[in-house]
C-alpha cells in the first residue's frame, strides 16, 4: 500500500527543496555569491529539508531508509568498485539507470 497524499508531498518537496538548494551553488559559482559561512549555513538547512522529505517518501512507500541506502551502496559499489570512472558512469549495463 502506498500513501499517496504522503508520496506527493515527498515529491513535490525533493524537487522544490532540491531547487532551493541548486539556487544557492548557482548564485555561488556563477553570480559570484561568497562561500561563506552564511551560504553554508542555508544549504545545510536545504539539505535538512530534503532529508526530511526523502524520509518522507520512504514512508509513504513502506520502506526502510536503512535498507534504500544499502541498496543503493550496493549498486554503487557494483558499478564503480574501489573507484570512481567515468566511464562506468556513461556505459552501464542493460536496465541499470
Amino acid at each position: 500500500d502506498i500513501d499517496v497524499p504522503r508520496l506527493m508531498t515527498a515529491a513535490l518537496g525533493l524537487s522544490s527543496e532540491g531547487g532551493e538548494f541548486v539556487e544557492i551553488v548557482k548564485k555561488m559559482f556563477l553570480q559570484g555569491k561568497p562561500a561563506n559561512e552564511d551560504n553554508i549555513f542555508h544549504m545545510k538547512r536545504e539539505l535538512g529539508d530534503i532529508m526530511w522529505y526523502w524520509v518522507t517518501a520512504c514512508a509513504s512507500l513502506g520502506l526502510d531508509p536503512y535498507e534504500v541506502i544499502s541498496e543503493n551502496q550496493e549498486k554503487l559499489a557494483a558499478r564503480y568498485g574501489e573507484k570512481f570512472e567515468i566511464e562506468r558512469s556513461e556505459v552501464r549495463k542493460d536496465g541499470d539507470l
